[in-house]
């Protein structure tokens, strides 16, 4: 089925294909005639105006006027039409589109939003969805939002800095946010503003300016990252400790291996809790290698040794190919529907 869109496209192509071939055939066969002149004399055909007959004509001219007006006039009232119906498609889309929009993000809960989907953005957009996680986008921008929408995601157009806004994305029921707008007042405002609506929301800010990073802490924010930080830190260490940059690229950002790292939380029921690592079976039967365990209490436990007991309410930090880290999900949460990896809060 063709789009509203394509069709009005069409359409215009058509009445611009018919004036074309029509200036084009009278300026052959009525070479006397100027190009403008058999551009108008071809539009006042067929629109049916026709004042008069163009100096000159001769019978061959006759015959393909009637030609052009049969054509013309035929063109111009699919034209016309087709440019209806796609308006009114298009509406009607538009409309029911933002209710079932709206309706769908309604429903959610324990979501994530993202505020901004420019360059950055865009990246943990796909990040997410990669990981299949329920999510909300508010863009400001039209094109932008008109382009995550058509990639099947669920937007809300507006300013993220508008309380109202946040509270259409479902703020108060979402579990993460991320701020990566690309003004730095506006990220401050928006965790400001996002922090009040939502004591428990994991909030994650860019900041552009280094000032700017202990401000959005200040305001709120849980982490904060700089582009140009992170990004000096990565050039110093492939630089200088190159084998460790490759090992962190491997792990982290290489979306075509395997290999990642995950933060996978302990829950009640789980067969692992008061057991040893070396008893658990998560090295010996899922390869699977924790690195860090954090406490409910906050403490890190880096490089944990194989009598390090786990605990429940820990957040196991592993290392692991994408399935055996879901086998080490449903280990550690029974209960949870298996498919995704859960999101997981610092505390």
């Amino acid at each position: 089925m063709m789009s509203p869109k394509k069709k009005f496209q069409l359409a215009i192509a058509a009445v611009a294909a018919s004036i074309a071939m029509g200036t084009l055939g009278l300026k052959l066969i009525l070479v006397d005639i100027s190009w403008f002149d058999a551009f108008y004399f071809t539009l006042t055909t067929i629109t049916t105006i026709g004042f008069s007959e163009p100096p000159g004509i001769t019978e061959t001219a006759r015959y393909f006027m009637v030609v052009l007006i049969i054509g013309g006039v035929t063109t111009i009232g699919y034209a016309l039409s087709a440019a209806a119906q796609a308006v009114l498609e298009f509406e009607l889309l538009s409309t029911f589109g933002k209710r079932r929009m709206f309706k769908d993000i309604s429903k959610l809960s324990g979501h994530f939003i993202v505020c901004g989907a420019g360059r950055i953005g865009a990246r943990v957009i796909r990040e997410i969805a990669r990981r299949r996680h329920e999510f909300v986008v508010i863009e400001s921008d039209e094109t932008t939002a008109d382009r995550i929408l058509s990639q099947g995601y669920l937007v809300l157009m507006g300013d993220a800095t508008d309380d109202d806004v946040l509270k259409g994305a479902g703020i108060e029921q979402a579990r993460g946010l991320v701020c990566c707008v690309s003004s730095d007042p506006d990220n401050l405002y928006i965790t400001l503003t996002a922090r009040d609506l939502n004591k428990d929301l994991y909030i994650v800010a860019r900041a552009n300016d280094e000032s700017a990073v202990q401000r959005l802490l200040k305001a709120g924010a849980n982490k904060v990252v700089s582009p140009t930080i992170t990004g000096s830190n990565q050039m110093a260490q492939m630089l200088l400790k190159p084998a460790v940059a490759d090992f962190i690229e491997l792990a982290t950002m290489t979306e075509q291996l395997e290999l990642e790292i995950e933060q996978i939380e302990i829950s009640p029921g789980s067969p692992c809790i008061d057991k040893p690592l070396r008893e658990s079976g998560i090295r010996a039967d899922l390869d699977v290698i924790v690195i860090a365990i954090k406490r409910s209490d906050g403490e890190m436990i880096f490089n944990p040794s194989a009598d390090t007991i786990i605990q429940e309410g820990d957040a196991l930090v592993a290392i692991g190919s994408h399935l055996n880290l879901e086998a080490l999900e449903r280990m550690a949460n029974p209960g949870r529907p298996a498919g995704s990896l859960a999101f997981r809060r610092d505390r």
